[in-house]
């Protein structure tokens, strides 16, 4: 663990490519992501975003979510499409 904070030490700051690295411990990352962004409330809002924190089944029915709408978006502009074909010649 000693050498872990040394390292951060030595390298935080330091340049590479002209830009400061950013370095902290792997135990240290989950309290500094809380930090800059507070925990969203339980809404139905909220349910569709996929975060860090969400298990895995949530995110899969969050996806199947988005696949569902994304499909019945298609097929509405489809059938708008083709409305819009069949009225033009006449």
């Amino acid at each position: 663990m000693q050498e872990a904070q040394l390292a951060k030490e030595k390298m935080h700051g330091r340049l590479a490519c002209g830009r400061p690295l950013v370095v902290r411990l792997a135990s240290e990352k989950y309290f500094a992501e809380t930090l800059e962004r507070p925990p969203k409330a339980a809404g139905p809002a909220s349910r569709g975003s996929i975060s860090s924190s969400s298990s895995s089944l949530g995110q899969g029915s969050s996806r199947s979510a988005k696949i569902a709408a994304i499909k019945s978006k298609l097929k509405v502009l489809e059938e708008e499409s083709s409305n819009s074909k069949k009225q033009r010649p006449s």
